[in-house]
């Protein structure tokens, strides 16, 4: 499979995913990544990075890990409240047949363990970008560089 740079520039329309990590270090204050993750969702604020969207793997691997990590019912629902009731703050999207036919092959591609330790989310990620025309990626996942644009 030929390696893809992610998403494309559109000359009115950029938009950025935001990852699951990014999510969890903005909900809990404690997180060594919460300081970066208001810093990148202050400069998402701007124009230049469009419209922030996230998709059903990430909503699943936010809610799983606070679930699994904090045990409060009341952490994992204010995350999906963020995720799901606040359109204004995150556009939600599923992803498709074809975006998970994608994913798998850029899986079995792209992941090597311990080099590039992908998940099979990671991949959906990634070929939803390239199947939706996502300019940016913001995680603070390294194994996405070279990928795609990351914020």
């Amino acid at each position: 499979m030929k390696r893809r740079r992610c998403g494309l520039w559109r000359w009115l329309h950029v938009t950025v995913l935001i990852d699951s990590n990014v999510i969890i270090a903005l909900l809990n204050t404690r997180d060594r990544n919460h300081p970066k993750a208001r810093e990148i969702l202050t400069k998402l604020k701007d124009q230049e990075y469009g419209m922030r969207l996230t998709i059903d793997y990430v909503l699943d691997e936010v809610l799983t890990t606070l679930w699994m990590h904090t045990h409060q019912k009341s952490v994992v629902k204010k995350a999906y409240e963020l995720i799901r009731g606040t359109p204004k703050f995150i556009k939600f999207d599923y992803t498709t047949p074809e975006v998970l036919d994608l994913a798998w092959e850029k899986w079995e591609s792209y992941a090597k363990w311990p080099e590039k330790p992908l998940s099979f989310t990671d991949c959906c990620i990634l070929s939803f970008i390239d199947t939706n025309d996502v300019g940016f990626l913001a995680t603070f996942d390294s194994d996405f560089g070279g990928l795609c644009q990351l914020v």
